[in-house]
């Protein structure tokens, strides 16, 4: 399934209210990601971003680090993002994350693009080389996991609108 093209449309006006919703809390937030940035990343995982993901890192970029919101989210900048065996892999605390790249199908395509509660859950993305779609899943351990969004647009106006839908 495809993101909904009017989330994309509204993508602009969607991270200026992600902006201005940070800013309104004190949360130290980065500047855009340049294109060249973006083109490394792309060029290192061999992925293209979704125009809604690209929008965003090019403009906002994440959370400063060591920052959350009052919900317990940290949005992470492009150059902190990584595949969710890079990531996650290796982590076997607690939560014990050392079964997803054995229970996700191609974990390797998963991003961490947020982080809650400090890797009590993530949030990740699916990319590829290809066209196709993008959603962001709920990771909670190992093997528990589910899609929140069906792409990077939706699941902002999911955290704008209520964030605790993205349990």
């Amino acid at each position: 399934m495809f993101c909904d093209e009017s989330l994309v449309i509204e993508m602009n006006a969607l991270v200026e209210r992600l902006k201005g919703h940070w800013l309104e809390k004190r949360i130290r937030i980065q500047a855009g990601a340049s294109l060249d940035q973006v083109k490394s990343f792309e060029s290192h995982y061999q992925v293209c971003l979704p125009q809604d993901l690209r929008d965003y890192f090019t403009t906002v970029n994440g959370m400063e680090k060591g920052e959350i919101d009052e919900e317990l989210f940290s949005f992470l900048p492009l150059q902190a993002v990584k595949s969710i065996p890079e990531e996650l892999g290796q982590f076997g605390g607690i939560p014990d994350y050392t079964q997803i790249t054995r229970s996700l199908p191609d974990a390797r395509r998963w991003f961490v693009i947020v982080d809650y509660l400090i890797c009590s859950a993530v949030y990740a993305i699916r990319l590829s080389a290809e066209l196709e779609s993008t959603p962001v899943m709920w990771i909670g351990d190992g093997t528990h996991y589910r899609e929140v969004a069906p792409c990077f647009s939706g699941f902002l106006e999911s955290y704008m609108t209520n964030p605790r839908d993205l349990f």
